[in-house]
């Protein structure tokens, strides 16, 4: 007996046809969650939508996150997936592993953050002209301390992890905490407890988010250099580990690791501090750091070149409030009060810098001979900010000038 087409249509192949598209859209449906849990960092949740989805990627994606870094590499291995391995590999370090897979995988962008990684960001934004990604351009101009131009991709990335390391770097710390929490992004948290002196509290963020370089830092950072150089070597982290010789003083093992890290900034502070001032400032200019770029000049006994330099990079755009800070700082230790306060009221205008410039003013009163009116903008400091990191320095400033304006009324 013949079976209809129709018939064999509408009770075997359609039901089938319809089971697999359903699947499809379930499973994708399932990963999208997935993702969503991911970025919310909501890592176990993640992993459950994952399974049910059957999706090995996801999984290995989440793996990389938590810094299980052995577990995502066997997944990637397993399903073939260069792109996997590449990013497995680039949060391991190991650099040449990573470009491997990724120049298999054709993938651009994340070549461009290998580049970034290894500090060479110039040829980042070059490769990444073929493939324009936001995030990893702004790493790039994130390294050559281009913060403007690193927060504005990162806005359109809606990276808010990136925005909150753009704050971090200019010290605008409760901003950088308000980014990391949006994203419950609990290493930033570290990093900014961390640049607060809260070391204790970073320990635990770093713990939580299995960050052995920020354990590092926090090791190295109370002096416990043999637990530093534990936690970076894990990570295989030349520039960490660089950084722990330079701390124990042994300056050319530190120089070789900071060579191999292609670390330019590090390698400036280790020249400032052996006071080779000239080869500090052209490190610090190819790390894009121009505010330690102002203080290297400033040490030369001429600090003419120092405010040349301030000036043209005030005009670029970037860390204007710091830079007019060094610039104000030349001028106050020439004597020149009345330049030096120009620059000081300039970055008083900027409301997070205000407590830093209430500082400087103070300070710079008293140099000029005005011991109450530094009192008076010591006190202004103390009245807005309870908590400011220059309190105690505030405190002693105010008993030194009292104590000395009573020595001195005594004589007359």
């Amino acid at each position: 007996m013949k079976i209809r087409k129709s018939f064999l249509l509408k009770t075997l192949i359609l039901p089938l046809l319809v089971s697999s598209f359903f699947l499809i859209g379930f499973q994708q449906g399932m990963s999208a969650k997935g993702y969503r849990y991911m970025k919310l960092r909501e890592f176990n949740k993640a992993i459950e939508v994952f399974s049910m989805a059957n999706d090995k990627k996801g999984i290995g994606l989440v793996h990389i996150k938590q810094r299980f870094y052995k577990q995502a590499e066997k997944i990637f291995q397993e399903i073939g997936d260069d792109d996997g391995l590449g990013l497995t590999y680039l949060r391991m370090r190991k650099y040449d592993k990573a470009l491997a897979h990724f120049k298999k995988a054709n993938n651009n962008a994340e070549i461009g953050m290998v580049l970034c990684s290894q500090h060479k960001f110039k040829e980042a934004l070059e490769h990444l002209k073929k493939d324009n990604d936001f995030t990893v351009a702004a790493h790039a101009y994130m390294g050559m301390g281009q913060y403007s131009k690193a927060l504005k991709l990162y806005e359109r990335a809606n990276d808010h992890s990136g925005e909150g390391l753009v704050y971090l770097a200019k010290k605008q710390f409760g901003k950088a905490k308000e980014k990391f929490e949006k994203t419950n992004d609990v290493s930033g948290l570290g990093l900014v407890a961390l640049n607060e002196g809260k070391f204790s509290k970073a320990k635990r963020y770093f713990a939580q988010s299995r960050d052995l370089e920020g354990l590092g830092l926090v090791a190295l950072n109370k002096g416990n250099f043999g637990m530093a150089l534990k936690y970076f070597s894990q990570a295989n982290d030349l520039s960490g580990i660089g950084k722990v010789y330079f701390k124990k003083g042994d300056f050319d093992v530190a120089e070789k690791y900071f060579e191999k890290a292609n670390d330019n900034d590090s390698l400036g502070d280790l020249c400032f501090y052996i006071r080779q001032f000239d080869r500090a400032h052209e490190y610090f200019i190819k790390a894009g750091n121009k505010v330690k770029a102002v203080q290297s000049l400033r040490e030369k006994p001429s600090k003419a070149s120092a405010i040349n330099y301030c000036i043209k990079a005030i005009k670029e755009g970037e860390m204007v409030g710091e830079l007019r800070l060094q610039l104000g700082e030349i001028h106050r230790k020439l004597e020149e009060y009345k330049l030096a306060r120009e620059q000081f009221e300039k970055v008083l205008q900027i409301e997070e810098m205000e407590e830093t410039a209430l500082f400087y003013i103070a300070r710079l009163e008293c140099s000029a001979g005005n011991h109450l009116a530094s009192i008076d903008e010591y006190r202004e400091l103390l009245e807005k900010y309870p908590t400011s990191k220059y309190r105690l320095e505030a405190l002693n400033s105010i008993k030194t000038i009292s104590t000395l304006r009573k020595l001195l009324a005594k004589k007359k």
